[in-house]
């Protein structure tokens, strides 16, 4: 009698322990499973109130008269936009490819930002940047409607956040919200404008993981100090700083105004990076009424206020030509392969040849020592791949990141097909043709495209 009730009382020990430990595990899994659907809904709803957003302001910006609200309107639109590539950056989706439409936000705010700088100098917005942003507003509404549908369908039943099976014994699956982005991705990257700009590869998206910021986080008195230093480089009056507020973006920074006594408008914005104190922008809002300034000049000041600013053996790529000004573009080296992903901007003033912006937010973003491969095929190896009608200008080495932001360590060569000139992009390692770019000379400076 004692063995049977010890036996029974062993069996209950067991199938109490397998039932803790069943529930413990589903308890686990279901918390997973609750905390990656939260992830997921809080991404995607936080996007689509962006998109909404954008949409509202783009329209705005294209109704109102008013200059200043354009420069509210736009600049707004260029955080919403940072705002939206965050959001997309929060949600679990894997090993989905998202890069059209991180890159199609990335270039709104961009754009917006560039019309809105124009507007504040007083510069004049042609036809064709406001055409532009009309594309970006139809864009948007499409995007505004596929993701109202896609939540229309979460509602119904017909997409679940994470890809499940259709029942508890059923082997056919209900598609997952990752899947449906990524097939929205892919029909962006059909639909969006491309927007051309100065310098090969100074279009990309910005990477999540800031590699070139060095030092210590810095107080407001300290980030004033490092605006002032470079303010005292680029004017001679003596202008009154002080932190206007704090950005939350890539780069977490002071935004730091230069104004002259009893000016309302800011004579010159700057950010400031809270770690290290670095400068990632700024800009001069003078008025700028005639170039009197040679263009090689522009470029030698360009290059020198680099150099002050201990940014040194940068090579110029390319150049824009807008309104009295030019904005050109320099690529650091290590050794002798040119380093694309790692450009900085400076624009510089055609009446006086003074310097009037300055833009590092790509460089702070991605430079760090890399080790570089080995190229495993020759100079000679790549002219026997290039057609017989080329004609051979320049071969360089050159580091060039994909739509992805991988990088590619390539040969550059420089060619020419009759007056045409190309940039031809063959990959150092396996000898694939990476990219082709064509080099357009304008009124305006040197593009690509």
């Amino acid at each position: 009698m004692l063995k049977r009730s010890f036996v029974w009382i062993a069996s209950l020990l067991v199938l109490g322990a397998l039932v803790f430990g069943y529930w413990s595990v589903y308890a686990r899994a279901s918390s997973a499973e609750n905390a990656l659907e939260a992830a997921y809904q809080r991404g995607f709803y936080n996007l689509l109130e962006h998109v909404n957003n954008l949409n509202l302001l783009i329209s705005k910006s294209e109704v109102t008269s008013s200059d200043e609200q354009r420069i509210m309107l736009l600049t707004t639109i260029w955080h919403q936009s940072e705002g939206a590539r965050n959001s997309i950056a929060s949600m679990p989706l894997g090993s989905r490819d998202m890069t059209n439409m991180q890159k199609f936000f990335a270039q709104l705010g961009d754009f917006s930002y560039r019309i809105a700088e124009k507007l504040v100098k007083k510069q004049d917005v042609t036809a064709d940047d406001w055409a532009k942003m009309r594309d970006f507003r139809k864009n948007i509404q499409s995007l505004s409607q596929e993701l109202r549908r896609l939540q229309d369908d979460v509602a119904a039943g017909k997409i679940k956040w994470q890809e499940k099976p259709d029942g508890l014994f059923s082997t056919r699956k209900i598609k997952g919200m990752a899947d449906s982005l990524e097939s929205l991705d892919q029909r962006l990257k059909e639909q969006a404008p491309t927007i051309t700009y100065d310098g090969p590869f100074s279009d990309h998206v910005e990477s999540p993981t800031v590699k070139g910021l060095t030092g210590k986080r810095v107080s407001e008195s300290e980030a004033l100090d490092s605006a002032r230093r470079v303010a005292n480089k680029i004017v001679k009056d003596d202008l009154k700083a002080e932190i206007a507020g704090k950005t939350k973006g890539n780069i977490t920074a002071y935004t730091v105004e230069f104004k002259r006594e009893g000016n309302a408008v800011p004579d010159i914005i700057m950010d400031v990076s809270e770690i290290g104190g670095h400068v990632i922008w700024f800009l001069n809002t003078r008025e700028i009424e005639s170039s009197r300034v040679a263009i090689k000049q522009a470029v030698d000041n360009a290059k020198a206020f680099l150099e002050d600013m201990d940014y040194k053996g940068f090579e110029a790529t390319g150049s824009l030509r807008e309104n009295n000004t030019i904005t050109v573009s320099f690529v650091p080296k290590q050794g002798d392969v040119l380093l694309y992903p790692d450009f900085i901007k400076v624009e510089v003033a055609l009446d006086t040849g003074e310097i009037v912006g300055f833009n590092a937010s790509a460089y702070l973003t991605f430079h760090t020592e890399r080790n570089l491969p080995e190229p495993k095929i020759t100079e000679e190896e790549v002219r026997e791949k290039l057609r017989e009608n080329l004609s051979v200008e320049r071969i360089r080495m050159a580091l060039i990141p994909d739509e992805a932001l991988n990088e590619k360590l390539c040969y550059e060569v420089d060619v020419k097909l009759d007056s045409d000139r190309y940039l031809i992009y063959i990959n150092a390692e396996n000898g694939n043709e990476e990219r082709i770019l064509k080099v357009v000379e304008t009124d305006k400076g040197t593009m690509t495209m």
